[in-house]
């Protein structure tokens, strides 16, 4: 008996991460005791299997490293590309008073360390420090023997490693008539991450998309249904060029600052992507440009280099203030050639930090009452349509075996980490796919009457995907530290490494986990 297998990708357009018949990966069967491995240098790989009827499992390592498994494929089967995000960044779930519920991507969500952002440039190594708002709707207090507490997790779920420097939160709370945002960007240069204090956001009178369609009735809720009428384009994260026109009504007032307040998600490219653009004449990646009308009618760039949301379901702050001229309709256009899909549109009237007690906003920094890195393995992943993200259930695990090609190194071992997170200072916790850790925040006391509370994450860090396009993508090593710029350059030897140096012992006293492949190359034998 024998098997074909036919590898290809599932869509000529809109994806683009490998070629279309996965040339230069490989695939590894088991049929019985029988096992065999072969490169694909052809449409079609033939596997002999003498007596055995079937191929029990088929391991198939597309040319981008990312590692897809088929079960019980009878003779002659195609397999199509499973179109997956491989390595994005780290995943936060928290406690909402009935289950442990995924909140948003968290830091560290920077361009991961390596990473080409064409055929020959790789991205500096900029701000590390990122703020997520979490919405007090989104987390509940909990109670154990030790007291009450906010109970967050973050997972590794993708190819990637991450190196985490510091973790905290904070609880802002705030009077009634307000909003507290923070701006969840990625732009080039970085801006300091601060709080937005907004009265109550407001639609704004009418929005349409590049095609004149009335899409105002997407745009107006928060309900996950994504303004989605742009189409794809060759490679994944990289459409046509469009935008979304949105026009301020008579009750947005004249004289005050005003934020455009954007919820969404972002598809993103990656290192394979990136380089196989720069090497053809498709037009590169551009990030998210404010246009407005002159006092001629004409379109204008108010506001260029916006750049991207970082992530799945996150908001963006886009201040206002001096954009629209004078006697011209008050419209403006988001425009970009990204795979963005707006969930809702909003204006917001900006209001001052008071600095009377009665109304002044209460930040607080809330005390880690614990820290602890433990094993769990991979949540089950969901997507509603092609328009929404890629969503992990915490309560629902897929496996918990080893399912990436892990980066070999040394990791951060398991138990208490509280030390390492403290403060930023280079000495990071180091964690592998499959990780968790867990974090207890002391709770506070309720809110005056009429006053709501949010929260803020607050994390500093790197990650790094196992692209294999990407720098250093097989190794933990060289390891970041606050003041690298250039990733190419870094010290590949530990003893050299500016973090090691800082902190030695804590190679022996917490990266003590060595981790290799080793066990995933011979999975199937």
């Amino acid at each position: 008996h024998s098997q074909t297998i036919r590898t290809r990708a599932a869509h000529a357009t809109g994806d683009q991460r490998i070629n279309s018949f996965g040339i230069g990966g490989e695939i590894e069967i088991r049929s019985g005791l029988l096992t065999q491995k072969q490169v694909i240098t052809s449409p079609l790989l033939h596997f002999g299997l003498g007596e055995n009827t079937q191929t029990d499992v088929a391991r198939i390592v597309w040319p981008t490293g990312a590692v897809q498994a088929e079960f019980e494929l009878k003779a002659d089967s195609s397999v199509l590309a499973e179109q997956r995000l491989k390595g994005s960044c780290p995943t936060l779930f928290a406690w909402d008073g009935k289950q442990m519920s995924f909140v948003k991507d968290c830091s560290p969500w920077n361009p991961a360390l390596g990473l080409h952002i064409n055929a020959q440039v790789v991205a500096n190594v900029e701000q590390t420090e990122e703020w997520f708002k979490i919405p007090g709707s989104a987390i509940a207090p909990r109670a154990d023997s030790s007291g009450s507490f906010y109970d967050l997790r973050i997972t590794g779920e993708l190819w990637e490693a991450f190196y985490i420097d510091q973790y905290s939160m904070m609880a802002v709370d705030h009077p009634a008539g307000t909003e507290v945002f923070t701006d969840e960007r990625f732009t080039m240069p970085q801006s300091k991450p601060q709080l937005y204090l907004s009265k109550t956001p407001k639609p704004f009178a009418s929005a349409k998309d590049d095609r004149g369609q009335d899409v105002w009735a997407i745009v107006n809720k928060l309900d996950q249904q994504y303004l989605d009428t742009f189409g794809r384009g060759q490679y994944q994260g990289v459409t046509r060029d469009h935008w979304v026109e949105l026009e301020l009504g008579e009750d947005a007032p004249l004289d005050k600052k005003l934020y455009l307040i954007g919820h969404g998600w972002l598809h993103p490219t990656d290192a394979t992507i990136n380089i196989a653009i720069g090497q053809g004449n498709s037009a590169p990646p551009q990030g998210l440009s404010l246009e407005v009308l002159d006092e001629k009618g004409n379109w204008v760039v108010a506001k260029p280099g916006l750049g991207f949301l970082s992530g799945k379901l996150k908001t963006m702050v886009i201040d206002l203030d001096g954009v629209f001229h004078t006697d011209a309709p008050r419209r403006l256009r988001l425009r970009t050639n990204l795979e963005i899909y707006w969930d809702k549109l909003e204006w917001a009237e900006a209001a001052a930090f008071s600095k009377s007690p009665g109304d002044q906003v209460k930040v607080q920094r809330l005390e880690t009452a614990s820290a602890d890195l433990r094993y769990r393995g991979f949540s089950e992943i969901t997507q509603v349509n092609a328009s929404s993200p890629e969503l992990p259930d915490y309560n629902r695990l897929e496996g918990t075996a080893q399912k990436w090609r892990d980066l070999a190194g040394y990791y951060t071992r398991y138990g208490d980490v509280r030390e390492l997170l403290a403060k930023t200072d280079d000495r990071m916790l180091i964690m592998n796919a499959g990780d968790e850790l867990r974090l207890k925040f002391k709770a506070l006391t309720s809110p005056p009457a009429g006053w709501t509370r949010d929260f803020v994450m607050i994390g500093d860090g790197w990650t790094k995907d196992g692209d294999y396009n990407c720098t250093y993508a097989a190794t933990v090593l060289p390891l970041p530290f606050h003041g690298i710029k250039d990733y190419n350059q870094a010290s590949t030897r530990l003893e050299d490494n500016p973090a090691y140096k800082r902190s030695p012992l804590d190679w022996q006293v917490y990266h003590t986990r060595y981790i290799t492949p080793d066990y995933f190359i011979k999975a199937l034998r």
